[in-house]
């Protein structure tokens, strides 16, 4: 349980990133979110080609430093029936897991690049259109590793159902693993459309490790 706090922080910020589908060029995303671990900002914009580019500030609960992140997803297959395969890169910026054991490292930054594989799919059903999606992305600690962590391993496996055209339902399995820790949530979620905006509530419960429940409250803006 030494990286309890690490994986955490980690897992939720990863849960809003580009997924396989690229945005239309132009086009933005900007996502506003609360819980009671994180705030975060989080912003998307489609470049050219198919290109997405995006990034995130997160102020983790009790934490000296925020994570700042950046990233690219490209989508480099597309399959009959709407199914699409996309890979990115991120860099990420933040305090040193090592702070969850030892406080002689509060304050003290730590820098990682992840690699990730994005599949989705989209379907029709008689309830409305829906989609699944699978996240699987790789860790590694790039600058000094302070108390010699291996990799860290996340899958994020979804469901999305649009019953009404201004109604989504999503559910989501997330799991992290570095070394012996290990994490999993079941989170579900609704959305409502108000024009451009989306408020967004996402209630979760913890399987493997923490085991809190918690809501998550967001503001979704597209344009």
């Amino acid at each position: 349980m030494r990286f309890v706090w690490a994986l955490m922080i980690w897992c939720c910020a990863v849960q809003a990133q580009a997924g396989a589908w690229p945005r239309e060029q132009g086009g933005v995303f900007i996502a506003l979110s609360q819980d009671a671990t994180q705030q975060k900002l989080y912003a998307e914009y489609g470049a050219r080609n198919d290109w997405t580019m995006g990034g995130e500030v997160t102020m983790p609960k009790g934490r000296r430093l925020p994570d700042v992140s950046q990233f690219a997803h490209y989508p480099v297959w597309r399959g009959k029936g709407g199914a699409i395969l996309s890979l990115g890169i991120a860099g990420d910026l933040r305090e040193a897991a090592a702070a969850t054991v030892d406080p002689l490292y509060d304050g003290v930054a730590e820098m990682t690049v992840r690699l990730g594989a994005f599949w989705g799919k989209g379907f029709q059903t008689g309830l409305g259109d829906g989609w699944a999606t699978v996240d699987v992305q790789v860790e590694r600690i790039v600058s000094t590793n302070w108390v010699n962590t291996g990799l860290a391993y996340k899958v994020d496996a979804g469901l999305g159902l649009k019953p009404i055209k201004q109604v989504m339902i999503t559910a989501q399995a997330q799991y992290w693993r570095r070394d012996d820790d290990q994490f999993l949530r079941l989170e579900g979620g609704a959305a409502l459309s108000l024009g451009p905006a989306k408020l967004v509530v996402q209630p979760s419960i913890g399987v493997i490790g923490p085991k809190d429940g918690r809501v998550k409250m967001a503001l979704w803006l597209e344009f």
